[in-house]
């Protein structure tokens, strides 16, 4: 059984000792390493799902997590308060619960590459042809991990090792934000990372950082079956919340879906009445009522089913893959669940956003070769030193993510993933095409 006294360890990763201040707990610090890195930032120009939008009002991967962590908060707050007593007893509040839920949402989307989910599957799927090929040609020992790819793994890596204090603890977050922040406790070669029948999908460490996780599971106390931070049932809540709504409010943003459509799909999660939105003037203020009271509800109805499977949470008994939303009340899941299916049907499938994932995977491969081969050329002379021009110019424009001396060939092939992983969207189109001579 999981206990809350180690659940919400404050000790920093790698730097043992909690840090004090006076105007900010160590989870709103947390946020603040968080919010002032610069992987952060570059959450502006990365796609939530309507890729490079003209349209100022549709959601980046940035605002995006800043609407997560608002929802986020609010529901860690309202679980908090549902278990104040049990909180008390380990001496933390509901606050503690709302600003911690709160950072690790700041941070659930910080690993994703260029181009969203399609970028990911680019990366895996390039980086495992690449591995059996040139990678086995080469005759350097190499992870097998490296044909996989996970922005919640590499999210993980940046936090942890590669930015901020680089091999120095990466953010050096407290051990919970970073308990809380592991939505799928195994790495990549683990039989449990499979969606849909294909391996190396839904994990949260890559070899290179799995002494980082066994140090954070085991100072946070994570047990059980499924050992998951409490913490992280939150948290892929208020991203499913906000994410299901947003994305069909984006829809109607671009005249994808039609305003009736979306009345129709949230007022039975708002519970609001046609006569309280004739009040509103516009479709905009409708859409703006509708939206709002949809994620009270919501809230209300995951803090419940959160108290409702309390234990099982405790005891790492519920299964990671299951959903709080899918263990609240009927009505409410059922018409979350039609706002989900129009969303696949009308959004994820669209020609515009297809077109721009296919072009997308141009510009990842092209990206991809010239780093993997600058990378290679580092780890087979020992520097760069002994590298030819072309991989030695490569290596010069990977500045923070340039590979270090005393690198194993795994961590120096590692630094090109990182690299390109890290790109917006704007400059791997941008950085595709000048490598190409255009």
């Amino acid at each position: 059984m999981m206990r809350w006294e180690t659940l919400f360890e404050t000790r920093r990763f790698l730097d043992e000792r909690p840090k004090q201040a006076l105007n900010r707990n160590a989870y709103q610090i947390d946020q603040d390493r968080i919010v002032f890195s610069r992987p952060f930032r570059r959450l502006q120009q990365k796609t939530q799902v309507h890729p490079l939008p003209f349209n100022a009002h549709i959601r980046n991967r940035l605002l995006h997590t800043l609407e997560v962590a608002s929802v986020g908060r609010s529901l860690g707050y309202s679980v908090g308060t549902l278990l104040a007593e049990e909180l008390r007893a380990a001496e933390h509040t509901p606050d503690d619960l709302g600003y911690l839920v709160q950072a690790v949402c700041l941070a659930h989307d910080i690993g994703n590459p260029p181009f969203g989910h399609a970028g990911e599957e680019v990366i895996a799927t390039f980086m495992g042809h690449w591995l059996d090929t040139v990678g086995r040609a080469s005759g350097l020992d190499l992870d097998d991990d490296l044909r996989h790819f996970d922005g919640n793994a590499q999210g993980f890596r940046i936090l942890t090792r590669a930015d901020g204090y680089r091999e120095r603890g990466g953010l050096k977050l407290t051990y919970a934000s970073l308990g809380a922040f592991v939505k799928y406790p195994w790495g990549g070669a683990d039989p449990r990372a499979v969606r849909d029948g294909r391996p190396g999908v839904k994990f949260n460490h890559f070899a290179t950082e799995s002494a980082a996780f066994a140090q954070v599971k085991a100072a946070c106390g994570l047990a059980g079956e499924h050992p998951r931070h409490p913490a992280v049932w939150l948290m892929e809540a208020a991203d499913d919340i906000t994410y299901g709504l947003a994305d069909l409010e984006d829809a109607v943003e671009l005249e994808m879906v039609p305003y009736a459509t979306y009345e129709a799909l949230v007022a039975p999660l708002a519970g609001a009445t046609a006569e309280r939105l004739a009040r509103e003037d516009t479709e905009v203020q409708k859409v703006a009522l509708l939206r709002s009271r949809a994620i009270g509800r919501l809230i209300e109805g995951v803090a419940k089913a959160f108290c409702d499977h309390h234990a099982a949470i405790m005891a790492g008994a519920l299964p990671a893959g299951q959903s709080l939303i899918r263990l609240c009340d009927p009505a409410l899941r059922t018409a979350f669940a039609a706002v989900q299916r129009k969303n696949h049907d009308a959004l994820y499938f669209h020609s515009r956003k297809i077109e721009f994932e296919i072009g997308a995977r141009d510009v990842l491969e092209k990206t991809l070769t010239v780093f993997l081969e600058a990378c290679l050329a580092y780890a087979r002379s020992g520097g760069a030193a002994g590298a030819e021009l072309r991989p030695r110019q490569a290596l010069s424009l990977m500045q923070d993510y340039h590979p270090k001396q005393g690198y194993t060939a795994s961590e120096t092939i590692r630094c090109a993933v990182d690299f390109v992983a890290g790109m917006t969207d704007n400059y791997a189109a941008y950085l595709a095409a000048r490598l190409r001579g255009l």
